[in-house]
């Protein structure tokens, strides 16, 4: 899934937001603090209430531009990446990139009904967050 959307404030804004969102997960799974500049590469467990794990890796972070990550699950691999460009009178570009790849045969065709079914709702749902966070 791929969204572009134009964002109401500068990179620096919205990739502040970004970063927080990362380091208090970073937090809450590990109880550690890391430095900004030491997310790239940085990797850890990530475990749900319902008792699901996963191994959460920031595989890229380019401060005000890029921050990229990959989550690994017992069932699939997910990839996330957010890309920032600036424009004009103190606004952004946004493109979002993400994609679910899953480790069987059953699992991809269970991804690719529910993405079918539920993508509208989940692009709905992302840029009502992008939004959100141009207004904190």
């Amino acid at each position: 899934m791929k969204i572009i959307m134009n964002l109401p404030v500068a990179p620096n804004v919205f990739f502040n937001q970004l970063q927080q969102s990362a380091l208090a997960d970073i937090r809450q799974h590990t109880g550690r603090e890391p430095l900004p500049k030491s997310l790239r590469g940085f990797s850890y467990a990530k475990n749900w209430p319902n008792g699901r794990t996963a191994r959460l890796t920031i595989t890229e972070f380019e401060p005000n531009s890029v921050y990229a990550y990959e989550l690994a699950t017992p069932r699939d691999d997910f990839k996330v990446r957010y890309q920032l460009t600036p424009l004009e009178n103190g606004k952004s570009r946004l493109v979002y990139e993400e994609s679910l790849v899953a480790k069987s045969a059953r699992g991809a065709a269970n991804n690719r009904a529910s993405g079918f079914l539920l993508g509208w709702f989940r692009k709905r749902r992302f840029k009502k967050m992008a939004r959100q966070m141009c207004a904190t």
